[in-house]
């Protein structure tokens, strides 16, 4: 409840930006994420757990975040399918400072600063036809995040929970939010599309796009048995990670690289270049795709923020 009242996505889009900045200068230590499966029984499972960390250079506090996901068996215990746990550390003792349960609350935050992020620098500012794929925690924080880059007109799309999600943005960020029939009408209308479903199938295709170029920024995948856009979108024009060596195990990217239609030399850049200035976002009306699996540094980075903020309270 401490952690719910006083964060905000808000609170995570700048300590996230400064984050993908360092992380393209090679100032974050990123180990790759582990990932612990937990099979069905009948004792156990199914779900899966990640576990991610980072130390942005610099910065008095680093951190290791587990998280519980697709517990699904929960839902019949009126309990939710996911958990987590923050801890952060002094950077200076090593000692914890704190253990944060957060039940991917914050995970969801920093997610949707990321998402802030690559709209900021991977769209142009005309681009405010936002469309939403999937409608659950993480697409609410997505919304906010939109919101927070410039005014948006947002639609809405899901099997469940889009009409919900339309109403409650609407209400919470004073913006129009309106409900397509099918991913086809939200791709053919939308400037910017957030996906952010289970990842188990694609959910667009090419043919469906905007013709005067869209930006794809895709949350969705962040295990090897999942993918929301298909190849032949992956390198239609702009892929952008963000963090290649996660991507191509764990991302978008990993399907292409699979069904040999792409490279990582076809990796346009990594978003932190694009904050960076060192290559520019959109030129024209390319398709652009971020992948956004979900770095150990924004765990640092909204670890630091949750830290600075409760703390001192």
């Amino acid at each position: 409840e401490t952690v719910v009242s006083n964060l905000s996505v808000a609170d995570a889009i700048e300590s996230v930006e400064a984050a993908f900045s360092a992380l393209a200068k090679g100032k974050v230590d990123v180990p790759m994420p582990m990932h612990i499966g937990i099979d069905e029984s009948a004792v156990a499972g199914p779900g899966d757990c990640h576990i991610k960390g980072g130390y942005v250079s610099g910065t008095p506090t680093f951190t290791v975040k587990l998280a519980c996901v697709s517990f699904y068996k929960n839902l019949e215990m009126d309990l939710p399918p996911g958990s987590g746990i923050f801890i952060v550390v002094n950077a200076i003792t090593g000692a914890p400072l704190a253990v944060m349960q957060e039940n991917r609350f914050m995970t969801d935050l920093r997610t949707g600063a990321a998402g802030a992020v690559a709209m900021k620098h991977c769209t142009s500012p005309s681009q405010d036809v936002v469309g939403f794929i999937g409608c659950g925690a993480i697409a609410r924080n997505m919304a906010r995040a939109a919101a927070a880059v410039r005014p948006i007109k947002g639609l809405a799309y899901a099997f469940a929970g889009a009409d919900e999600f339309a109403k409650e943005m609407e209400e919470e960020l004073g913006v129009p939010f309106t409900v397509a029939s099918s991913a086809e009408e939200l791709c053919g209308k939308s400037d910017i599309i957030f996906t952010q479903t289970p990842g188990g199938e694609t959910v667009l295709q090419k043919d469906w796009l905007n013709p005067s170029g869209v930006t794809i920024i895709a949350s969705g995948s962040d295990q090897p048995t999942k993918q929301e856009i298909p190849n032949d979108v992956l390198n239609a024009g702009k892929y952008i990670s963000d963090l290649t060596k996660q991507t191509s195990k764990v991302g978008e990217l990993r399907g292409a690289l699979q069904a040999g239609v792409m490279t990582e030399d076809d990796v346009y850049a990594e978003l932190g270049q694009i904050v960076n200035g060192e290559k520019p976002g959109r030129e024209g009306d390319e398709i652009i795709v971020v992948d956004l699996t979900g770095t150990g540094a924004q765990d640092a980075a909204i670890g630091q923020v949750a830290w600075d903020k409760l703390s001192q309270l």
